[in-house]
């Protein structure tokens, strides 16, 4: 008589160690499918894990300095843009002012007033830009525009020229108003930090600044220039002509000052995007180690999933007999 045997509970147990085994792999494999990265990676490096760790923080470090300098020059560029169009009205309105005095042209003296009070009004609107919600002018007090109302500035100003007693008191007390740490210029008009922002690191080590506030010392001038013009009918003092020329050549000159300025924040960007690509060479050698030591064959982990899949869907097959197997069965 022939002896026909039951699956016994040990080779049943087998199987499905091994179907377990299967699924693992093919989640491995799907999940490398889509990566191109090894699940595994101190089998992929030989146990070397410690330099596959060092080579992905570089990687992302890399990649960490590139975001942060890409943010730190378009700041810098829409800095370099708003000085852009300060120094235009300045000189148009100083040139005119002289040839006006010269020629004692009180008409067209009274028309630059004018314009020289709208010019000072657009310099507030320009200083007061803001990048990402963080005022650009402002140091580093950046949760607060710089200027508040022109108004205040150009009251503060007449008062001063309308009680000076000539040419040359005005000029003191406009020294003192914008220049002295106490004058109102610091303590009433501009209202941003007493510092400027952080230098940019573009190295280890290595900061560089670009940044500009509306208190830089252009700044104060060109403000100085224009306002001294646009007040310059509350003079009664006998040498008035010589305060508005004095007023227009501050203007004329500001318009250089700030031309300076751009020029080295100008530098400074060429720096930050020196170092962005310096970061993205480093990031591309980086990643090509990185990828060298853990990278997955993505063709090849699709095709293995394949497999995998096909030899799972089999083993289910035979669970499921096996499953349905009786000492019954075997009797009938």
């Amino acid at each position: 008589m022939t002896n026909i045997n039951a699956p016994d509970i040990v080779s049943f147990a087998r199987l499905s160690r091994a179907v377990a085994d299967l699924k693992s792999r093919a989640d491995t494999a799907r999940a490398e499918s889509v990566t191109g990265r090894r699940e595994d990676v101190t089998a992929a490096t030989n146990g070397d894990v410690g330099s596959a760790h060092l080579l992905k923080k570089a990687v992302e470090d890399a990649q960490g300095y590139q975001e942060l300098l890409k943010l730190s020059r378009n700041r810098a560029q829409r800095v370099q843009s708003s000085l852009s169009g300060l120094g235009g009205d300045a000189v148009r309105i100083g040139t005119e002012a002289l040839a006006a005095s010269g020629r004692d042209d009180s008409y067209a003296l009274n028309t630059l007033a004018a314009d020289a009070r709208v010019a000072i009004f657009n310099v507030f609107s320009v200083l007061n830009v803001t990048e990402g919600g963080r005022a650009l002018f402002s140091g580093d007090a950046s949760d607060r525009q710089p200027f508040g109302d022109p108004e205040i500035l150009l009251a503060d100003v007449n008062a001063i020229v309308a009680g000076a007693t000539d040419a040359a008191d005005a000029e003191a007390q406009l020294d003192a108003y914008f220049n002295d740490a106490a004058g109102g210029f610091l303590t009433t008009i501009y209202q941003g930090g007493a510092n400027k922002v952080a230098p940019v690191e573009i190295a280890p080590g290595v900061r560089i600044d670009v940044s500009a506030t509306a208190a830089d010392q252009p700044i104060r001038d060109l403000l100085r220039g224009l306002v001294g013009i646009a007040t310059q009918n509350a003079a009664t003092f006998t040498d008035a002509k010589t305060f508005l020329e004095n007023s227009a050549a501050a203007a004329l000159a500001a318009d250089g000052d700030i031309t300076e300025l751009r020029g080295v924040i100008g530098v400074g960007e060429a720096q930050i995007s020196a170092a962005i690509e310096r970061y993205g060479a480093e990031e591309t050698v980086l990643t090509a180690l990185f990828n060298e030591k853990t990278a997955r064959d993505q063709y090849e982990a699709a095709t293995e999933l394949q497999l995998l899949e096909t030899q799972l869907e089999a083993s289910y097959l035979l669970t499921s007999r096996l499953s349905r197997l009786t000492i019954a069965n075997f009797i009938r």
